[in-house]
């Protein structure tokens, strides 16, 4: 009779991350290379990556994903469109005045 322990053990269950379910060891791996240069060991899931190396991820879709994904990197906007076109407007605005000032100081 065969047990359920030991090295000769069946291993079934599902796998995490959209993983081919069944035996793990069974599975394809990653293959990306890690930091010690190495092919990864992990179970692949579809895209042939694992959860650690790609894939899981495809960003955001949504217009509100998209703009907090936009935002999120946002420090002081000295440099955004906006700021930008208040500073030339306010540089206009400067030279006309000191060009009237030099027109009243004239008379």
């Amino acid at each position: 009779m065969a047990t359920e322990e030991g090295p000769h053990k069946k291993r079934r269950g599902s796998l995490i991350n959209g993983a081919t379910p069944g035996d793990f060891t069974k599975a394809a791996r990653c293959g990306a290379k890690n930091r010690a240069g190495n092919p990864c060991q992990c179970p692949a899931m579809k895209n042939g990556r694992c959860r650690l190396h790609g894939g899981l991820s495809t960003g955001p879709r949504t217009l509100e994903g998209l703009e907090k994904c936009r935002m999120a990197n946002w420090k002081t906007g000295e440099y955004s469109a906006d700021r930008m076109e208040q500073q030339r407007i306010f540089r206009v605005l400067l030279r006309e005045c000191q060009e009237t000032l030099k027109q009243v100081s004239e008379i």
